[in-house]
């Protein structure tokens, strides 16, 4: 069956330009819309991009205050080292350290009754921080005791042996010993007796103890009836 068309020829090419105009209206809206689409691309990615900018100028003032501290350390980048050395020297100064506190509390037990110091004078042995730990330091130091006796020679010889007896002396001898009958009420001998002080190193211990006290037996305060009236002690070292 053949088809017909009774339209004018003006009414044909109307229907025929309508569908160009609307083509060319879609065309025009897809632009647009394509157009709006990469505006907003472009002004996502802005705020995207002003953000990262911000967060890297945060980043370069973090940076900044951290590099001014660390230039505020740097006078002390050393400092564990420096320690380090100190703590070496330190540990063996008390190492090989004579103990004067335990060699007086020592020293108050053994004095006998019949005798009393008048006075000491002591020199210990020099500081050696390169002594190995157990090792006796040399040359020893020296003790110089001055004092009475009741008068008997026993007295003075068991000063003598008790002396040699402390485990901080050795080598204890008398150097002179004289009767008094003038000085007190009754007679006594003045006596000189000269004894090296012992130091062994690390016999207090390896490291100087920067809190409390040494690990240790405790020891006993004597009293003063234990003391036996040492007076007019001097010492020097």
């Amino acid at each position: 069956m053949r088809r017909i068309n009774l339209l004018p020829p003006e009414e044909r090419r109307r229907g025929v330009a309508l569908p160009r105009r609307n083509v060319l209206g879609l065309l025009l809206i897809s632009g647009a819309t394509i157009v709006v689409i990469m505006i907003g691309v472009y002004v996502l990615y802005l705020v995207k991009l002003h953000g990262e900018e911000s967060r890297i100028s945060q980043l370069d003032q973090q940076i900044s205050q951290q590099n001014q501290q660390l230039a505020s350390l740097a006078p002390y980048k050393n400092l564990q080292s420096r320690l380090q050395a100190k703590k070496t020297i330190a540990d063996g100064i008390y190492r090989s350290r004579f103990p004067w506190d335990q060699f007086f509390q020592g020293l108050a037990f053994v004095i006998p009754n019949s005798t009393a110091l008048n006075s000491l004078t002591a020199k210990a042995s020099p500081i050696n921080v390169s002594a190995s730990s157990g090792q006796e330091l040399s040359p020893p130091g020296q003790i110089t005791f001055t004092g009475v006796a009741l008068d008997s020679y026993v007295n003075v010889a068991d000063f003598v042996v008790r002396m040699d007896n402390l485990s901080f002396l050795s080598d204890s001898h008398l150097n002179s010993a004289t009767l008094d009958q003038t000085t007190y009420v009754r007679p006594v001998i003045n006596f000189e007796v000269v004894s090296n002080l012992v130091t062994k190193d690390g016999q207090n211990g390896n490291e100087l103890p920067l809190e409390g006290t040494p690990s240790g037996a405790s020891q006993q305060v004597p009293t003063g009836s234990q003391a036996n009236g040492a007076s007019g002690l001097q010492i020097r070292r």
